[in-house]
């Protein structure tokens, strides 16, 4: 949207652009986004390796020195100052940084939200490109979906996924946006205007939506017509646009011709992102235990780790949960993401933490 933080925008606008070369090159449909979604995760994640390996070395050596870290505690548990300055000094001697472990967080959190907020303006696009595509039908009197809108919507298939601008999820009815789901999603402070694809096709989608009742208009000083959102709350607007959408909920030969009773997938990809993000959180927990090898454990040891599992079984219900919400766009996102992540991880295991896992266990027997 307009209005949204720039990176979001701009993260928008690169993949809403390759999407359109690549679909110059090939041919629309749902594989062509999910190309485009792994290209950018890819991207992302080569752009953030460094800072990846900088931090799992500084979480590793962070461990190794608790041993000693415990020892001053002990030895300087009446003197903070002291302690502090003692800390400081052992971390510098071992080389050890404290923000090293919480770079990628830092990274990683506002990447996170920045391709939520990109998928959600792309899927929300999808569904004003579906509005645009439409003509008046003289003989039922009434503005509908035409067949370049039914083509489209036969484009947004991926293997078990009728619509990959939805969740993949088993509630029924959820394979295109209702009357309710498109006013609540549009209407919110009139926010259809900050979308791109609006500005870009303000004209024509102001007179459909008119036609829809999603705006009222009046005619202005200068002749020209000003498009305002309706005041009945959505009323008129919710039962024009089920309508408007029926030339597509009633071919059986796209969906079965079931849609109120139909599911846009089989909730396959919110099991994925929660396997993946599990898969990934106990291999990085188990290449760092591995590198401290079988030494004792210090008291902040055993709670690092111990919040570290909390989080390797917390993190794949939110994982399930948020992707079984939200549209499948994201939860290709998150599943490559994972599945990156664990390429990399098991890379690094067999390169850079190998070398580290002999000369940490030594520090740690000193």
């Amino acid at each position: 949207m307009n209005s949204s933080f720039f990176l979001v925008k701009w993260l928008f606008i690169a993949m809403d652009w390759v999407y359109r070369q690549m679909c110059g090159l090939f041919s629309e449909g749902g594989w062509v986004v999910v190309l485009t979604i792994f290209l950018f995760t890819l991207a992302i994640k080569l752009l953030t390796i460094f800072s990846d390996i900088k931090s799992r070395k500084s979480s590793i050596q962070m461990q190794a020195i608790q041993p000693d870290i415990e020892k001053l505690k002990k030895k300087y548990g009446n003197d903070p100052q002291k302690l502090n300055i003692e800390q400081r000094k052992l971390m510098k001697e071992r080389g050890v940084s404290t923000l090293g472990g919480c770079l990628p967080i830092l990274i990683m959190m506002p990447l996170l939200f920045m391709f939520f907020a990109a998928f959600r303006t792309w899927s929300s696009q999808q569904a004003l490109a579906l509005v645009l595509k439409s003509e008046y039908n003289p003989t039922l009197n009434q503005i509908a979906l035409n067949q370049d809108a039914v083509n489209t919507f036969a484009h947004s298939r991926f293997l078990w996924i009728t619509n990959i601008w939805r969740p993949d999820n088993l509630n029924a009815g959820g394979t295109l946006m209702n009357g309710s789901e498109f006013w609540n999603t549009f209407a919110a402070g009139n926010n259809v205007k900050d979308f791109i694809f609006y500005n870009n096709n303000s004209d024509a989608l102001n007179r459909i939506l008119y036609e829809l009742h999603f705006f009222t208009r009046t005619l202005g000083e200068n002749g020209t017509y000003e498009y305002v959102l309706a005041n009945d709350g959505g009323a008129a607007f919710k039962a024009a646009y089920d309508a408007f959408i029926s030339p597509i909920t009633s071919r059986a030969d796209l969906i079965g011709g079931a849609y109120e009773k139909m599911s846009n997938g089989f909730a396959i990809l919110p099991i994925l992102a929660g396997a993946t993000t599990f898969l990934t959180s106990w291999l990085t927990q188990r290449s760092q235990k591995k590198a401290l090898g079988q030494t004792g454990e210090s008291d902040a040891q055993k709670q690092t780790q111990g919040m570290n599992k909390v989080m390797m079984f917390l993190m794949p219900a939110m994982s399930i949960f948020f992707c079984y919400q939200y549209d499948s766009t994201f939860a290709f996102y998150w599943i490559f993401s994972n599945v990156i992540s664990l390429a990399i991880t098991l890379i690094l295991n067999a390169t850079v933490f190998k070398k580290m896992q002999t000369e940490t266990v030594e520090v740690i027997k000193k």
